[in-house]
């Protein structure tokens, strides 16, 4: 169940991108590659408006379309994932870690990862006969495992 693992540490290489969006399907672009990599350099889950701030300190010229397009694309492929807000009306959050890992959701919106060695823990602790149990009981394929901590 382990999925396609990026690092937040991760800092890529114009032929890395090139080979990331090669095999996901997408052309490479310019504006791609910038929010590719201040995604991937922000280790706050930014909401897409803050992603477009951070974007436009090299870019000033990325509108906000291009940032939500450029993130759907992320996502439908499977380089980023969208997090929910669990505030009514707020923002999604993005991430480009792609391992399985556990979040930390704060009572403002704002997500952070449970440390690596953690995470893991919790990951582990749930038993892989309750997973299968629950494909067979459903009937669909589990595909990995997404934990989410509330916190204030």
């Amino acid at each position: 169940m382990k999925t396609d693992p990026h690092s937040h540490t991760h800092h890529y290489t114009a032929e890395e991108l090139r080979a990331l969006f090669s095999r996901k399907g997408l052309r490479t672009t310019r504006q791609r590659e910038i929010v590719l990599c201040e995604l991937t350099r922000c280790n706050s889950h930014p909401t897409a408006e803050e992603l477009l701030a951070a974007v436009r300190e090299i870019d000033p010229d990325i509108s906000q379309a291009t940032i939500y397009n450029t993130l759907e694309a992320f996502v439908g492929c499977g380089i980023a994932r969208r997090i929910s807000s669990t505030l009514a009306g707020g923002a999604c959050r993005y991430d480009a870690d792609m391992g399985e890992h556990v979040h930390l959701v704060l009572e403002d919106g704002r997500v952070m990862d449970v440390p690596m060695d953690l995470s893991k823990q919790i990951l582990d602790a749930v038993p892989e006969s309750v997973l299968q149990e629950l494909s067979q009981r459903v009937g669909f394929e589990l595909s990995g495992i997404k934990i989410e901590l509330l916190g204030h």
